[in-house]
């Protein structure tokens, strides 16, 4: 009699190191495919259709779709922290424009501010440019906080109020109009008036 069927084999076609989502860190993987083959006498001749593939930890064993492979930390926080650097810009132009008055002063404390915080020199002809496109945009001010909101920790927060409040003394007098707008940045990431009142009183 002849003994004929399928079942699936699992293999090991490749190998590597990725970011583990459990361990947070990285380590080796194992890339495992299953394919069923056709069996005779239950031995496996003939490799049949693809039944899937996975990845698998080498440290906690946890397995993954294939697409965590393509996960890059690294790339993620360089993103994210271009996105925080360009929201801290949008926030001081905002401070820039709450009382409708821009001296050279102010430029010279967004440019100096931005660059402390970001190692980049920022032109004061590209600046001038992003102030006129925000003007003419008439973007609303939770629009420059919108990708910080929830992302950022007390002293990334600290941070923002900081750079906003600096821009707003640069020409030596704390507008109404500038109270105003710092109150809405502290509210906006979600800091209680008491937090925002001490940074307030710190800088």
């Amino acid at each position: 009699m002849i003994i004929f069927g399928t079942r699936g084999i699992t293999t090991t076609p490749d190998r590597g190191q990725f970011h583990c989502p459990s361990c947070e860190s990285a380590q080796d993987y194992l890339l495992k495919r299953v394919r069923r083959f056709f069996t005779l006498y239950f031995i496996p001749l003939i490799p049949l259709n693809k039944l899937g593939e996975y990845v698998e930890c080498s440290h906690c064993k946890d397995t993954y779709n294939i697409d965590v492979l393509d996960y890059d930390p690294v790339a993620d926080a360089q993103v994210i922290e271009a996105q925080y650097f360009a929201a801290i810009k949008r926030v001081m132009i905002h401070m820039l424009l709450a009382d409708g008055v821009i001296d050279d002063s102010e430029l010279d404390s967004v440019m100096d501010i931005y660059e402390n915080i970001t190692g980049v020199k920022l032109l004061r002809v590209d600046l001038k440019l992003e102030i006129k496109a925000i003007e003419a945009s008439k973007e609303g001010f939770g629009q420059a906080l919108a990708t910080l909101q929830g992302c950022l920790n007390d002293e990334g927060k600290e941070r923002v109020v900081t750079a906003a409040l600096r821009v707003a003394l640069a020409d030596g007098e704390f507008q109404d109009e500038e109270k105003v707008l710092l109150d809405e940045i502290g509210k906006q990431l979600g800091m209680s008036k008491a937090h925002l009142q001490g940074v307030i009183s710190s800088v």
